[in-house]
């Protein structure tokens, strides 16, 4: 009996090693395929957007072609998959898409359901009014709405700035400024990055001076032991710091 319970007990043992050993990382996966399926926004202005001939461009855009190419060897192995603030997080865990490139804040309490790389730029947060109004200062916001997109940070640094603010959310970018145009609140609180996108096409609006907030924007990937991905993307990223390329990107989009 002995003989036949140790048997068994290897037999579990070796059968579970060959199946961790067969597991296939994300990074596998992705050479194997030789694609990049990636979610991006198609709302936030220059950092992505989509153009007059309804392709992705923008400066988050630019980040995944550059790491598609690193991944696969063409920054074309790639396939974008629109997502919002208040979606990206699922892509990732429910296994959607490979990562996410969305002006996506790596912040702790995300930290506990994914992972993230290093950042590869760094915002923060402020409001936008019209050129007219009386709001100059977040404190000037106290008793007015304020919009927001839900699923994004600004709420929660909002509402530690202003306790008492009147917040309306909205799902995307798009839904929130045209909510300020039609007078349903008295401002958009977002990263200053989205802002000046909004702004340098809405010449009637100006932002607020202050910011609230550090928002390392990161790229966002399943939480999982194999930690290939992650430390490979960090590699990428440092590469690009070092070798001018996110200093090229940021004056192509004006954001230096």
């Amino acid at each position: 009996m002995k003989k036949i319970l140790c048997f068994i007990t290897i037999c579990i043992m070796l059968f579970s090693a060959c199946a961790k050993k067969e597991e296939i990382t994300t990074l596998e996966t992705i050479r194997n395929r030789n694609l990049v399926i990636t979610g991006v926004k198609q709302d936030a202005g220059i950092f992505g957007h989509l153009n007059k001939k309804g392709e992705y461009e923008g400066f988050d855009i630019d980040v995944a072609k550059y790491i598609a190419k690193k991944l696969t060897g063409s920054e074309k192995n790639i396939k974008f998959v629109p997502v919002t603030s208040n979606t990206r997080i699922e892509a990732v865990v429910s296994g959607e898409v490979d990562m996410v490139i969305a002006t996506m804040s790596n912040t702790d309490s995300r930290r506990y359901i994914i992972d993230f790389s290093i950042p590869y730029y760094t915002a923060g947060q402020t409001a936008v009014v019209k050129n007219k109004s009386k709001i100059y200062t977040f404190a000037d916001l106290r008793n007015k709405t304020t919009i927001v997109v839900m699923g994004s940070t600004s709420e929660q640094n909002l509402r530690r700035v202003i306790p008492n603010a009147r917040i309306v959310g909205y799902s995307t970018y798009k839904e929130a400024f045209q909510a300020l145009k039609d007078g349903k609140g008295d401002a958009v609180s977002t990263d200053d990055t989205i802002i000046a996108g909004f702004i340098a096409e809405n010449k009637e609006y100006r932002a607020l001076k202050g910011r609230i907030s550090t928002e390392n924007y990161s790229v966002a990937i399943k939480k999982t032991e194999d930690k290939h991905l992650q430390e490979t993307l960090n590699s990428i990223i440092t590469e690009m710091k070092n070798d001018g390329t996110l200093k090229e990107l940021k004056k192509k989009w004006s954001l230096i």
